[in-house]
């Protein structure tokens, strides 16, 4: 694990199933790309392995509503989506996680933490 890495801070903490418009807005702007709407609807264990991973690292900060709502804006003030076209950074392309990286850090200003997995 890297210095400064903030993952996985208590994980032990507990995550609140959302529903109606408060789950309408996290799964039209922070989707689950692996299921569909109504089984994400069922079983958020997306949004709750991120409140787990990262989320639990700033509890003195921010409840579990402000982090999810903070993630939001955050996602709307950097345009990762242009910024990878802008790099060529398009579905069915090549690059290497560095390159992914270094755009990345382009827009936020800090170097992600990211790795390959393999799709199953």
């Amino acid at each position: 694990s890297e210095a400064g890495e903030l993952n996985f801070c208590n994980p032990r903490a507990s995550y609140t199933i959302v529903r109606h418009g408060t789950f309408e807005k996290r799964n039209k702007h922070w989707p689950d790309l692996m299921r569909s709407k109504d089984n994400s609807m069922d079983n958020q264990e997306f949004w709750k392995h991120e409140y787990i991973k990262h989320g639990s690292c700033c509890t003195d900060l921010f409840n579990e509503t402000q982090y999810f709502d903070l993630a939001l804006v955050l996602k709307d003030r950097f345009d990762l989506l242009t910024t990878f076209r802008i790099h060529g950074i398009v579905p069915r392309s090549s690059h290497t996680v560095d390159k992914i990286k270094k755009t990345i850090r382009s827009v936020t200003g800090v170097l992600p933490n990211l790795s390959c997995t393999k799709n199953m």
